[in-house]
């Protein structure tokens, strides 16, 4: 019989962390932004856990460098060869960026081949110590993604494993068995059109403070992954007890992103004067403004399956979207954003931490966050 939950479900849009009094910190740079951790089969890590998506526009090694270097965490997309994993290591160890929080993705799709290509990595690249690796699968549900997530961890008994994409509690102690992190969120992201395709997902929120008590009872950790549209949805997902915050359109306008610049021009509501040889205004022109984007698309959208996987097969429908979003420079300001917006959010709920967030928070529900009255004004 049909169940019908009758609880609503909420989503970073529907909550604010609210203010108050705590540890007295004088200033944000007082705040401990690295954390310490300790996974279930054994491996320890340290670093601010901010992810990017393992996607092919973000999860590239220009983004990837930059984060490992501020001392977050990272993930390379599945597309990349052994060899230039194996080439971007050695030319992170040359650079004295330390790799230890890297991620290398592998797929569902071909896995025995991905399976061999971290063989390759490990045989001909010195891949052996503080191995992560990260199994990609936009549903996690499935017979297969349990079967390859065992074989993975029955070949890497001592790597760091994250895997998932899940959207609901039930499955978490079976993944934990081989797992050391799961990634909650289907659906959520910006390139996303599952939802809109199948029906299927579980806003942020919920889903966060479903999984985050069952896996940290079996110390495991979580990855929120999706859904992040500003920073402040970053600390809310640190404040829900997640351990790991996986963001993709957040990075995907950066000059680091992979796809170039596409520049288009619309007429705005100014007008300019035009003026004849005497001075005399003889009509006004509008003014013609430039606009940047660069490209982004979903993994599961067509444009993709085009691209990586020689079309879309004939039983599937595609669930992402390719989209033109804001262009926003380099990378350095956005990483600059992310550690000054979550040392500022634990000064407000009085949080010397980072692990310590969830700890000092009280969220509370909300029907509208922002003030928006100027946004069509805002550059």
């Amino acid at each position: 019989m049909t169940q019908l939950l009758s609880e609503t479900c909420l989503d970073y849009s529907d909550i604010l962390i609210k203010p108050k009094m705590g540890i007295n910190l004088n200033s944000r740079k007082d705040v401990g932004l690295q954390r310490d951790f300790k996974f279930k089969h054994g491996q320890k890590r340290t670093g601010l856990g901010v992810f990017n998506a393992n996607m092919a526009t973000v999860g590239n090694f220009a983004i990837v460098k930059k984060l490992l270097a501020k001392g977050m965490f990272a993930t390379l997309h599945k597309f990349y060869t052994a060899e230039e994993i194996g080439n971007f290591l050695q030319e992170c160890e040359k650079e004295n960026i330390s790799t230890d929080n890297l991620f290398i993705t592998i797929g569902l799709r071909n896995f025995p081949d991905h399976l061999q290509k971290l063989k390759d990595i490990e045989t001909k690249y010195g891949w052996k110590k503080n191995q992560n690796i990260s199994i990609e699968a936009p549903n996690f549900y499935i017979p297969q993604a349990l079967e390859n997530l065992k074989k993975t961890r029955d070949a890497y008994p001592n790597a760091v494993i994250m895997a998932g994409n899940i959207a609901s509690s039930d499955i978490c102690l079976k993944l934990l068995d081989c797992a050391d992190i799961i990634k909650c969120g289907i659906g959520s992201g910006s390139a996303c059109l599952t939802r809109k395709q199948t029906g299927c997902g579980t806003p942020m929120v919920s889903l966060i403070l479903e999984c985050a008590d069952i896996v940290h009872s079996v110390n495991g950790h979580i990855c929120a992954d999706g859904g992040i549209v500003e920073v402040g949805d970053i600390c809310k997902a640190f404040c829900l007890n997640s351990d790991f915050v996986m963001a993709g359109g957040i990075f995907a306008g950066t000059d680091e992103a992979e796809g170039t610049i596409v520049t288009k021009y619309k007429l705005s509501n100014e007008v300019m004067p035009r003026f004849d040889s005497f001075g005399c205004k003889t009509a006004y022109d509008p003014i013609v403004q430039e606009q940047k984007f660069k490209q982004y698309f979903g993994m599961s959208s067509e444009y993709a399956n085009k691209k990586y996987a020689g079309g879309m097969d004939t039983y599937k429908t595609s669930e992402g979207r390719e989209l033109l979003i804001p262009y926003t420079g380099t990378l350095d300001h956005v990483l600059q954003d992310i550690t000054g917006g979550i040392a500022s959010c634990c000064t407000y709920i009085g949080a010397d931490t980072v692990k310590s967030m969830s700890k000092c928070a009280t969220l509370i529900k909300v029907h509208n966050q922002l003030n928006r009255v100027f946004e069509q004004y805002t550059k």
